[in-house]
Protein backbone atom coordinates (compact mmCIF):
# COMPACT_ATOMS: atom_id res chain seq x y z
CA UNK A 1 0.00 0.00 0.00
CA UNK A 2 1.72 3.39 -1.10
CA UNK A 3 1.39 5.67 2.04
CA UNK A 4 2.01 9.49 1.10
CA UNK A 5 3.34 11.24 4.72
CA UNK A 6 3.19 15.14 4.25
CA UNK A 7 5.25 17.40 6.77
CA UNK A 8 5.64 20.99 7.59
CA UNK A 9 9.10 22.10 8.46
CA UNK A 10 10.23 21.41 12.26
CA UNK A 11 10.98 18.41 13.65
CA UNK A 12 7.27 18.59 15.68
CA UNK A 13 6.16 17.73 12.46
CA UNK A 14 8.62 15.58 11.04
CA UNK A 15 9.54 12.97 14.07
CA UNK A 16 6.16 11.67 14.67
CA UNK A 17 5.90 10.77 10.17
CA UNK A 18 9.48 9.22 10.59
CA UNK A 19 8.05 7.00 13.70
CA UNK A 20 5.65 6.18 11.90
CA UNK A 21 7.00 5.14 8.42
CA UNK A 22 9.74 2.89 10.31
CA UNK A 23 6.58 0.52 10.89
CA UNK A 24 5.73 0.65 6.80
CA UNK A 25 7.27 -0.97 4.12
CA UNK A 26 10.04 1.55 2.89
CA UNK A 27 9.78 0.91 -0.98
CA UNK A 28 5.67 1.91 -0.55
CA UNK A 29 6.40 4.93 2.01
CA UNK A 30 6.51 8.84 0.27
CA UNK A 31 7.54 12.16 2.19
CA UNK A 32 6.85 15.39 1.06
CA UNK A 33 8.79 17.74 3.47
CA UNK A 34 9.97 21.04 2.55
CA UNK A 35 13.08 21.42 4.75
CA UNK A 36 16.37 20.95 3.27
CA UNK A 37 17.46 19.57 6.73
CA UNK A 38 15.08 16.92 6.72
CA UNK A 39 15.02 16.33 3.05
CA UNK A 40 19.29 15.05 3.33
CA UNK A 41 18.01 13.25 6.61
CA UNK A 42 15.92 10.84 4.57
CA UNK A 43 17.81 11.02 1.47
CA UNK A 44 21.01 9.52 3.06
CA UNK A 45 18.46 6.76 4.98
CA UNK A 46 17.20 5.80 1.34
CA UNK A 47 13.89 6.79 2.04
CA UNK A 48 11.72 8.55 -1.20
CA UNK A 49 11.43 12.50 -0.72
CA UNK A 50 9.20 15.27 -2.67
CA UNK A 51 8.90 18.68 -1.48
CA UNK A 52 10.60 21.95 -2.69
CA UNK A 53 11.86 24.18 0.07
CA UNK A 54 10.64 27.88 -0.35
CA UNK A 55 12.89 30.78 0.87
CA UNK A 56 10.26 32.97 1.34
CA UNK A 57 6.74 33.38 3.55
CA UNK A 58 4.24 34.91 1.92
CA UNK A 59 1.27 33.06 1.85
CA UNK A 60 -0.46 33.92 -1.83
CA UNK A 61 2.49 33.05 -3.48
CA UNK A 62 3.05 30.10 -1.32
CA UNK A 63 -0.86 28.53 -2.06
CA UNK A 64 -0.32 28.76 -5.54
CA UNK A 65 2.83 27.27 -5.72
CA UNK A 66 1.98 24.94 -2.94
CA UNK A 67 -1.50 23.89 -4.91
CA UNK A 68 0.18 23.00 -8.54
CA UNK A 69 3.22 20.84 -6.50
CA UNK A 70 0.51 19.07 -4.95
CA UNK A 71 -1.36 18.22 -8.17
CA UNK A 72 2.04 17.32 -9.54
CA UNK A 73 3.28 15.00 -6.04
CA UNK A 74 -0.48 13.24 -6.32
CA UNK A 75 -0.16 12.25 -10.09
CA UNK A 76 3.70 10.99 -9.44
CA UNK A 77 2.98 8.94 -6.83
CA UNK A 78 -0.35 7.55 -6.68
CA UNK A 79 -0.84 7.30 -3.25
CA UNK A 80 -3.38 4.98 -1.47
CA UNK A 81 -3.42 6.92 1.70
CA UNK A 82 -1.90 10.51 2.62
CA UNK A 83 -1.60 11.05 6.34
CA UNK A 84 -0.82 14.80 7.16
CA UNK A 85 1.15 16.02 9.77
CA UNK A 86 -0.04 19.70 10.39
CA UNK A 87 1.70 22.47 9.19
CA UNK A 88 0.14 25.00 5.93
CA UNK A 89 2.60 23.74 3.63
CA UNK A 90 0.94 20.49 3.43
CA UNK A 91 -2.69 22.16 3.37
CA UNK A 92 -3.30 21.78 -0.23
CA UNK A 93 -1.73 18.11 -0.64
CA UNK A 94 -4.60 17.21 1.97
CA UNK A 95 -7.55 19.04 0.17
CA UNK A 96 -6.43 17.98 -3.45
CA UNK A 97 -5.79 14.30 -2.25
CA UNK A 98 -9.24 14.31 -0.75
CA UNK A 99 -11.03 16.03 -3.81
CA UNK A 100 -9.70 12.93 -5.72
CA UNK A 101 -11.26 11.10 -2.94
CA UNK A 102 -8.14 9.21 -1.96
CA UNK A 103 -7.97 8.55 2.02
CA UNK A 104 -6.62 11.08 4.17
CA UNK A 105 -5.99 11.49 7.76
CA UNK A 106 -3.72 14.13 9.83
CA UNK A 107 -2.42 13.91 12.82
CA UNK A 108 -2.57 16.51 15.81
CA UNK A 109 -0.31 16.28 18.70
CA UNK A 110 -1.20 19.37 20.26
CA UNK A 111 -3.38 20.31 22.88
CA UNK A 112 -5.66 22.28 20.98
CA UNK A 113 -5.88 22.38 17.27
CA UNK A 114 -3.66 23.79 14.70
CA UNK A 115 -5.07 26.36 11.95
CA UNK A 116 -4.23 23.96 9.10
CA UNK A 117 -5.46 20.92 10.88
CA UNK A 118 -8.71 22.77 12.30
CA UNK A 119 -9.95 23.59 8.75
CA UNK A 120 -8.39 19.59 7.48
CA UNK A 121 -10.23 18.20 9.93
CA UNK A 122 -13.71 18.83 8.05
CA UNK A 123 -12.85 16.78 5.30
CA UNK A 124 -10.68 14.05 6.41
CA UNK A 125 -11.72 10.60 7.20
CA UNK A 126 -10.03 9.83 10.33
CA UNK A 127 -8.35 12.89 12.67
CA UNK A 128 -5.81 11.27 15.05
CA UNK A 129 -4.76 12.95 17.99
CA UNK A 130 -2.35 13.24 20.92
CA UNK A 131 -4.69 14.57 23.34
CA UNK A 132 -8.78 13.68 24.12
CA UNK A 133 -10.34 17.51 24.17
CA UNK A 134 -8.27 18.49 20.95
CA UNK A 135 -10.97 17.05 18.88
CA UNK A 136 -14.78 16.47 19.55
CA UNK A 137 -15.62 14.82 16.17
CA UNK A 138 -16.72 10.86 15.57
CA UNK A 139 -13.84 10.75 13.24
CA UNK A 140 -11.25 11.88 15.93
CA UNK A 141 -9.23 8.79 17.58
CA UNK A 142 -6.72 9.34 20.46
CA UNK A 143 -3.34 7.51 19.71
CA UNK A 144 -0.47 9.66 21.81
CA UNK A 145 2.54 11.84 21.03
CA UNK A 146 5.43 9.12 20.23
CA UNK A 147 9.13 8.93 21.94
CA UNK A 148 11.91 9.20 19.65
CA UNK A 149 13.26 5.08 19.97
CA UNK A 150 16.91 6.41 19.91
CA UNK A 151 16.25 8.55 23.90
CA UNK A 152 17.74 6.96 26.57
CA UNK A 153 18.18 7.71 29.93
CA UNK A 154 21.85 7.85 31.18
CA UNK A 155 23.30 7.99 35.31
CA UNK A 156 23.28 11.46 35.82
CA UNK A 157 26.87 11.76 36.36
CA UNK A 158 27.81 9.45 32.97
CA UNK A 159 26.06 12.25 31.32
CA UNK A 160 27.25 15.20 32.53
CA UNK A 161 31.07 13.20 32.41
CA UNK A 162 30.21 12.88 28.44
CA UNK A 163 29.75 16.18 28.16
CA UNK A 164 32.84 17.59 30.08
CA UNK A 165 30.30 19.39 32.91
CA UNK A 166 31.14 19.43 36.53
CA UNK A 167 28.69 16.94 38.58
CA UNK A 168 28.31 19.23 41.52
CA UNK A 169 26.99 21.86 39.74
CA UNK A 170 23.18 22.24 38.44
CA UNK A 171 22.77 22.35 34.84
CA UNK A 172 20.40 24.83 32.81
CA UNK A 173 19.33 23.50 29.23
CA UNK A 174 18.19 26.08 27.03
CA UNK A 175 16.59 25.93 23.73
CA UNK A 176 14.21 26.87 21.40
CA UNK A 177 12.72 23.83 19.41
CA UNK A 178 14.87 22.19 16.51
CA UNK A 179 15.11 25.69 14.74
CA UNK A 180 16.15 27.29 17.89
CA UNK A 181 15.05 30.72 19.04
CA UNK A 182 16.45 34.31 18.74
CA UNK A 183 14.31 35.38 21.96
CA UNK A 184 15.32 32.63 23.91
CA UNK A 185 18.83 32.77 22.88
CA UNK A 186 18.64 36.81 24.61
CA UNK A 187 17.10 35.78 27.25
CA UNK A 188 20.34 33.03 28.14
CA UNK A 189 22.55 36.39 28.12
CA UNK A 190 20.38 38.29 30.26
CA UNK A 191 19.95 35.53 32.84
CA UNK A 192 24.31 34.78 32.91
CA UNK A 193 24.53 38.81 33.52
CA UNK A 194 21.88 38.94 35.93
CA UNK A 195 21.33 35.37 37.89
CA UNK A 196 23.41 35.39 40.68
CA UNK A 197 23.96 31.95 41.66
CA UNK A 198 26.38 28.88 40.51
CA UNK A 199 25.40 26.69 37.38
CA UNK A 200 26.54 25.46 34.06
CA UNK A 201 24.57 26.09 30.77
CA UNK A 202 23.77 23.21 28.05
CA UNK A 203 22.75 25.83 25.42
CA UNK A 204 21.24 24.76 21.74
CA UNK A 205 21.02 28.30 19.60
CA UNK A 206 19.97 27.03 16.35
CA UNK A 207 22.12 28.14 12.95
CA UNK A 208 21.20 32.45 12.66
CA UNK A 209 23.29 33.04 16.05
CA UNK A 210 25.85 30.01 16.46
CA UNK A 211 28.47 32.18 15.76
CA UNK A 212 27.31 35.07 17.73
CA UNK A 213 26.96 32.83 20.82
CA UNK A 214 30.73 30.82 20.64
CA UNK A 215 32.16 34.30 20.99
CA UNK A 216 29.98 35.30 23.95
CA UNK A 217 30.70 32.12 25.80
CA UNK A 218 34.45 32.66 25.20
CA UNK A 219 34.30 35.50 26.66
CA UNK A 220 32.69 34.28 29.80
CA UNK A 221 33.46 32.37 32.95
CA UNK A 222 30.35 29.89 33.07
CA UNK A 223 31.18 26.00 31.78
CA UNK A 224 29.33 26.14 29.04
CA UNK A 225 28.18 23.19 26.42
CA UNK A 226 26.65 24.99 23.11
CA UNK A 227 25.03 23.25 19.77
CA UNK A 228 24.25 24.55 16.61
CA UNK A 229 21.66 21.32 16.59
CA UNK A 230 21.73 18.14 18.76
CA UNK A 231 21.21 15.40 17.60
CA UNK A 232 22.02 13.40 20.79
CA UNK A 233 19.27 14.67 23.04
CA UNK A 234 18.85 11.82 25.57
CA UNK A 235 22.25 12.47 26.94
CA UNK A 236 21.48 16.42 27.15
CA UNK A 237 18.76 15.67 28.91
CA UNK A 238 20.12 13.28 30.87
CA UNK A 239 22.64 15.66 32.40
CA UNK A 240 19.76 18.50 32.99
CA UNK A 241 18.53 19.74 35.50
CA UNK A 242 16.35 22.65 34.78
CA UNK A 243 15.31 23.47 31.42
CA UNK A 244 14.12 26.31 29.81
CA UNK A 245 12.30 26.39 26.34
CA UNK A 246 9.54 26.57 23.98
CA UNK A 247 6.44 24.29 24.59
CA UNK A 248 6.58 22.29 21.14
CA UNK A 249 4.85 19.14 22.28
CA UNK A 250 7.13 16.49 21.15
CA UNK A 251 9.75 18.74 23.70
CA UNK A 252 7.11 18.65 26.30
CA UNK A 253 6.84 14.98 25.74
CA UNK A 254 10.72 14.17 25.82
CA UNK A 255 11.11 16.66 29.30
CA UNK A 256 8.26 14.80 30.80
CA UNK A 257 9.78 11.15 29.65
CA UNK A 258 12.94 12.43 31.40
CA UNK A 259 11.13 14.27 34.95
CA UNK A 260 13.09 17.86 34.28
CA UNK A 261 11.84 20.57 35.77
CA UNK A 262 10.87 23.37 33.27
CA UNK A 263 10.74 26.95 32.66
CA UNK A 264 8.66 26.78 29.44
CA UNK A 265 8.64 30.09 27.15
CA UNK A 266 5.69 29.49 24.62
CA UNK A 267 6.25 30.95 21.22
CA UNK A 268 3.91 33.74 20.72
CA UNK A 269 2.29 32.42 17.31
CA UNK A 270 1.24 29.20 15.97
CA UNK A 271 -2.44 29.46 16.91
CA UNK A 272 -1.35 30.12 20.54
CA UNK A 273 -1.43 26.00 21.13
CA UNK A 274 2.28 26.35 22.57
CA UNK A 275 0.46 28.51 25.13
CA UNK A 276 -2.27 25.60 25.32
CA UNK A 277 0.49 22.70 25.81
CA UNK A 278 2.59 24.61 28.29
CA UNK A 279 -0.62 25.56 30.48
CA UNK A 280 -1.95 22.23 30.84
CA UNK A 281 1.23 20.74 32.37
CA UNK A 282 1.43 24.00 34.64
CA UNK A 283 -2.30 23.31 36.09
CA UNK A 284 -0.59 19.98 37.41
CA UNK A 285 2.06 21.50 38.62
CA UNK A 286 4.88 20.41 36.00
CA UNK A 287 6.17 23.57 34.90
CA UNK A 288 6.62 27.59 35.08
CA UNK A 289 5.05 29.22 32.21
CA UNK A 290 5.96 32.95 31.20
CA UNK A 291 4.60 34.43 28.06
CA UNK A 292 7.28 36.10 26.03
CA UNK A 293 4.84 39.08 25.45
CA UNK A 294 4.90 41.28 28.45
CA UNK A 295 7.77 38.74 29.76
CA UNK A 296 8.48 39.74 33.44
CA UNK A 297 11.92 39.48 33.88
CA UNK A 298 11.93 39.95 37.25
CA UNK A 299 9.73 36.91 38.32
CA UNK A 300 11.88 34.43 35.65
CA UNK A 301 14.85 35.57 37.77
CA UNK A 302 12.89 34.78 41.27
CA UNK A 303 11.68 31.37 39.63
CA UNK A 304 14.81 30.40 38.19
CA UNK A 305 17.26 30.92 41.27
CA UNK A 306 14.25 29.50 43.57
CA UNK A 307 14.68 26.34 41.33
CA UNK A 308 18.24 26.34 41.40
CA UNK A 309 18.11 26.92 45.48
CA UNK A 310 15.68 24.62 46.03
CA UNK A 311 16.38 20.89 45.66
CA UNK A 312 13.09 19.48 47.02
CA UNK A 313 11.28 21.79 44.44
CA UNK A 314 12.74 20.02 41.46
CA UNK A 315 12.05 16.73 43.04
CA UNK A 316 8.42 17.41 43.27
CA UNK A 317 7.91 18.98 39.86
CA UNK A 318 9.91 16.25 38.20
CA UNK A 319 7.71 13.83 39.90
CA UNK A 320 4.52 15.51 38.71
CA UNK A 321 5.97 16.10 35.03
CA UNK A 322 7.08 12.51 34.83
CA UNK A 323 3.38 11.37 36.16
CA UNK A 324 1.64 13.00 33.26
CA UNK A 325 3.27 9.93 31.19
CA UNK A 326 2.84 12.63 28.03
CA UNK A 327 4.66 10.13 25.69
CA UNK A 328 3.87 6.70 23.77
CA UNK A 329 6.02 3.88 22.51
CA UNK A 330 6.80 4.07 18.50
CA UNK A 331 5.30 0.97 18.38
CA UNK A 332 1.98 1.71 20.45
CA UNK A 333 1.79 5.09 18.47
CA UNK A 334 1.73 2.79 15.38
CA UNK A 335 -0.66 -0.38 16.72
CA UNK A 336 -2.89 3.41 17.77
CA UNK A 337 -3.29 4.54 14.08
CA UNK A 338 -5.10 0.99 12.83
CA UNK A 339 -3.84 1.72 9.13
Amino acid sequence: MRVLLACDRSGGHFFPAFSLANYLDKDEVYFFIPSHYFSNFLKIRGWKVLGKPLNFRNLLLEGTFRVCEALYVIFKVRPKKVIGFGGRDTFSLIVIASLFFIYTAIYEPNVVKGKANKYLSLIVRKVYCGFNQTFKSSKAIKVGVPLREDLKIWDKKEAKDKLGLFNDLAVILCFGGSQGAIFINQLVKWLINNVKRDFQIIHIVGSKQFNEFINFYDKIKIKAKIFEFCLNMDLVYSATDIVISRAGILSLVEISWFGIPAILIPHPGASRHQSANAYYLQERKACFVFEQDNFNYQNFKNTLEKLLDDVSLRRNISHNIKSLSLAVSSDQFYKNLEL
